[in-house]
């Protein structure tokens, strides 16, 4: 248990390795994947943990959020989801405000520390020591900042791309691989803490495994990664009996199981909860990677090719969450790349099917069936 839970190495327990990942008109408004509409931070969610957590001993432990009972106080950690909220509210305008938005992401706003600092995304992305191994991966120091950096300004692999391609890599950027990344980040310290024998509620292992849910549903979860699992659940039909996505579900109970491990001081039992966590992050940015691929083809057989690369662009930005968990596991990522990276055209030849079996190769290692992916409907 002294081994860094890096999403460059494998752990033996599933062999899973850890992860780490402009309105628009006619019909790229009707399948692009936009900023959701939704509750005001209310929703609860559903799940079958049954977690016993009582909070930390003076009291001070946030409110449950999606069935999640958080053990100490990240009061402020979960409402960096709400910029989240106002960063897809400006990317819906008729004209998207790239400064504006630039400007909520460098320096925050509602995320606002004790001591009176403000928590943000882009300094998240842009620090060169988080823990989530992307950096090793994709070989430069701060590749979730470069993403996001590079579709707003419109360099890199969005340069000369029209605002809605550009609109779905910074969204999908942003809430999926920058804040899958952050709650990777926590759900490592949290073991690393647990392997140092520091099970402190307020501050150890237990609170930095809170900010991982705080991170991945929080205040809403309508712009939460939590969201997109959903929506995946509804296009490949893996929902459970509650209409909850077995993969959210799934997320929820190792989440409520790895707290209470780490309350009895049980640091292998936590290492289980965030395989868990991760093979299922696997399942549901394999249903998006699949998803935008089979839809961009669809567009160019349509002949619809401004939709193609709104839509390639999406899958793309999706397929970067999970990318090097499932290289590292034996996925064909030339495959995938060959057909999302904006360096190619997008292709009727490319699609979902050539997408499913390029990744398929990695999901026996990961313990994912195919009935665990589903069929897109």
């Amino acid at each position: 248990m002294n081994e860094r839970f890096s999403i460059m190495s494998k752990r033996p327990l599933l062999r899973v390795v850890a992860l780490l990942l402009t309105a628009m008109m006619g019909l790229v408004a009707c399948n692009a994947e936009t900023a959701p509409e939704g509750d005001t931070g209310t929703a609860t969610g559903t799940g079958t943990g049954t977690g016993t957590a009582t909070g930390s001993a003076d009291g001070s432990a946030t409110d449950a959020d999606g069935g999640y009972q958080y053990a100490s106080n990240v009061d402020a950690h979960r409402l960096v989801v709400e910029d989240v909220c106002e960063i897809n509210e400006l990317l819906d305008a008729d004209e998207i405000d790239f400064t504006a938005i630039a400007e909520m992401y460098e320096d925050g706003k509602n995320s606002v520390n004790s001591d009176g600092s403000v928590r943000s995304i882009g300094g998240f992305a842009s620090s060169e020591d988080r823990n989530h191994g992307l950096d090793g991966y994709y070989e430069e120091p701060t590749p979730l900042d470069g993403f996001v950096r590079a579709a707003l300004e419109g360099t890199g692999p969005f340069e000369g791309e029209s605002a809605a391609v550009r609109r779905q890599g910074v969204q999908k950027g942003i809430q999926n691989q920058v804040m899958v990344a952050w709650m990777v980040h926590e759900l490592n310290s949290a073991l690393d803490k647990a392997a140092d024998g520091d099970f402190d509620p307020a501050e150890g292992a237990p609170h930095n495994w809170d900010e991982a849910w705080a991170f991945y549903f929080g205040a809403d979860r309508d712009c939460a990664p939590y969201v997109t699992g959903e929506k995946r659940a509804d296009d490949f039909g893996t929902n459970n009996a509650e209409q909850t996505a077995l993969a959210n579900a799934a997320i929820l109970e190792a989440m409520n199981d790895g707290r209470d491990d780490l309350f009895q001081e049980d640091a292998d039992g936590a290492q289980a909860a965030a395989d868990e966590i991760l093979r299922n992050l696997a399942i549901i940015y394999s249903q998006a990677t699949v998803k935008y691929a089979d839809v961009a083809a669809e567009d160019v057989e349509e002949g619809d090719e401004e939709a193609a690369r709104v839509h390639q662009a999406e899958g793309y930005a999706f397929f970067r969450v999970i990318e090097n968990l499932l290289a590292d596991a034996g996925a064909d990522v030339e495959a995938v790349n060959a057909i999302l990276h904006l360096s190619n055209e997008p292709a009727a030849a490319g699609g979902g099917d050539e997408v499913r079996a390029a990744l398929a190769a990695s999901w026996e290692e990961l313990d994912i069936s195919e009935e665990d992916i589903g069929t897109l409907q």
